[in-house]
């Protein structure tokens, strides 16, 4: 692989689906506003500071 962009950093509104989907990087709670990093998140992190896929055979 030699490269990957992610769509989004948070969850964000959409025009047709406002803050239902939810396919950032990073959770938002619209009611605290408190940001999660989700595991996505993390996964991408692993695979940029190895440089390499990592897999998870569970």
């Amino acid at each position: 692989m030699r490269g990957y962009l992610h769509w989004s950093t948070f969850d964000n509104f959409e025009w047709n689906s406002g803050y239902s989907m939810q396919f950032g990087l990073i959770g938002v709670d619209r009611s605290t506003q408190e940001r999660k990093v989700k595991e996505s998140a993390r996964y991408l992190g692993r695979i940029a500071q190895m440089n390499a896929l990592v897999l998870d055979r569970g």
